[in-house]
C-alpha cells in the first residue's frame, strides 16, 4: 500500500506539469521540511470548535473524539493524509524539497499519521 500511495503521488506531481528538479541549496541534515498539523482546520473536520477541540485532546485521540462525531477513522486518515500531500506537493512547487526527499517521506506517512491519530498525548508519539 505504502509504495501505491507514493507513487501516486508522485505520478499526479508528474501529471501536473511539475517539472522535476532539486535543490541544489539543501544539506544532509538541514530541515527542509516539515509539516504542522492545521489544527483549525482538523476541529473544523470534526465538527468541533477549537477550544472543545483542544478541551477533547486531553484525554481523547483524534479518532476516538471522530467516533464520537460519528466520522470513521479511514475518512480521518483521508483527511490528514490529504492535508499532508497538499503541503507536500505546495513544497515541492516551491522547490523548497524534490522528488528524491518525496519518495524517502511517503515510504511511512501511512503509518506515521495512523500513529499521530491514535495517539491520546504528545508523549504517545515518541515511543
Amino acid at each position: 500500500m505504502r509504495k501505491f500511495v507514493s507513487l501516486l503521488f508522485i505520478s499526479s506531481l508528474i501529471l501536473t506539469g511539475v517539472p522535476m528538479s532539486t535543490n541544489a541549496e539543501t544539506s544532509e541534515g538541514k530541515v527542509v521540511y516539515r509539516y504542522k498539523t492545521d489544527f483549525k482546520d482538523l476541529s473544523e473536520f470534526l465538527g468541533v470548535s477549537n477550544k472543545e477541540f483542544e478541551e477533547m485532546r486531553k484525554n481523547k485521540s483524534i479518532v476516538e473524539i471522530a467516533k464520537d462525531k460519528g466520522i470513521k477513522e479511514e475518512e480521518v486518515l483521508r483527511h490528514v493524509l490529504g492535508k499532508k500531500f497538499d503541503s507536500l506537493a505546495a513544497a515541492y512547487n516551491k522547490k523548497d524539497i524534490d522528488l528524491n526527499f518525496i519518495m524517502d517521506y511517503v515510504l511511512y506517512l501511512k503509518e506515521d499519521t495512523i500513529k499521530e491519530i491514535h495517539a491520546k498525548k504528545t508523549a504517545d508519539l515518541q515511543e
